[in-house]
């Protein structure tokens, strides 16, 4: 019984000590990683990729200067929307980021403030 309870200390202690360095290298590691492919799938549900390579194509078959030129001004709307969209969703997931980084220090923080 007393081999149970040491085992179970020893345990809970070393969880304890090894939190913080897997909190800073394998956790950070798999959050960066989840935040980059959040990034990628955003990139590609604005097709941020084919709004910038058709940009300068005629939209709905109007060859013609006004109709160039009335596309390229509404695909430059939509891309600036689309971009704008994607920046707004890279800082909220950047923040998500910071806010990974912060919080072990700001629990920390917090409960020393209280005792």
């Amino acid at each position: 019984m007393s081999e149970i309870f040491k085992n179970f200390f020893t345990d809970i202690i070393f969880n304890i000590i090894y939190f913080p360095i897997w909190w800073y290298s394998r956790g950070l590691k798999k959050t960066t990683l989840f935040v980059l492919l959040k990034l990628k799938r955003l990139s590609k549900y604005l097709a941020l990729k084919i709004a910038f390579a058709y940009l300068f194509k005629p939209m709905f078959g109007q060859y013609d200067i006004k109709g160039r030129i009335i596309s390229f001004f509404m695909r430059c709307l939509i891309l600036g929307w689309r971009l704008f969209l994607f920046i707004l969703g890279s800082l909220g997931l950047f923040t998500l980021l910071i806010i990974y980084l912060i919080l072990p220090i700001f629990a920390i923080w917090q409960i020393v403030k209280l005792t």
